[in-house]
């Protein structure tokens, strides 16, 4: 493969050893601690879950996930306004948040290759489930030790419409980044997830299989 083929790298479970529903499962955990004394956390909860559901509804590809889970979340939670609640999940992702770095661990040969990858002049794309926001994404790069100033693109709640696993998700990245299908490689974890982007008209390679692209490139 020459150097003109974009990649893109699924995040949880490609380049971290962390599974989704260990992240999540720790997540929650943190987010109860933390949410003490501020708001109801059993409504909390329902509140989280059903606002998370609404990203993975059909989408018309108008509202970005983060405002329509902002939209949801105070719906579902009421009492305060949007901006409590931002402020509210900014300080969780400043400061308790950071506790889930002890569980995330980079897959050190996963990082490798990407970083030989941008050296040999490919372009990187870090296409996760953009579910998240952008500072709770980028601490999570930290920790695995990607360096996002040779990241070209990072899907998060802010810049997508959509969520895995929709064609439109891999087809938004495709045209955010004027990129051609036949010259980008999703590199994941998941096929239900991450191989959908063979609809989208983009190759797949399961992460168990990376060494295969170094080889070859």
């Amino acid at each position: 493969m020459s150097n003109n083929i974009t990649y893109l790298f699924d995040l949880d479970g490609t380049l971290s050893t962390v599974s989704d529903e260990d992240f999540a499962r720790r997540y929650f955990q943190l987010i109860s601690v933390f949410s003490s004394g501020k708001v109801d956390f059993g409504k909390l909860m329902i509140s989280l879950k059903s606002s998370l559901e609404t990203l993975f509804d059909r989408r018309d590809g108008i509202k970005s996930n983060y405002d329509l889970f902002m939209e949801s979340f105070v719906h579902f939670m009421g009492d305060y306004s949007v901006k409590w609640y931002e402020d509210f999940f900014n300080e969780f992702y400043e400061n308790e948040y950071e506790e889930l770095g002890k569980i995330v661990s980079p897959r050190e040969n996963v990082v490798h290759v990407l970083n030989m990858l941008y050296s040999s002049g490919s372009r990187i794309i870090i296409a996760t489930n953009p579910i998240f926001p952008h500072m709770a994404i980028s601490k999570r790069l930290q920790w695995v030790g990607v360096d996002e100033e040779i990241v070209s693109y990072v899907t998060t709640m802010e810049n997508s419409h959509y969520a895995k696993p929709s064609k439109e998700y891999y087809l938004e990245i495709l045209e955010n980044n004027s990129l051609d299908a036949k010259y980008c490689v999703m590199i994941g974890n998941d096929y239900k997830m991450d191989g959908v982007c063979t609809s989208a008209g983009i190759e797949y390679v399961d992460v168990s299989s990376i060494q295969s692209i170094w080889r070859i490139t």
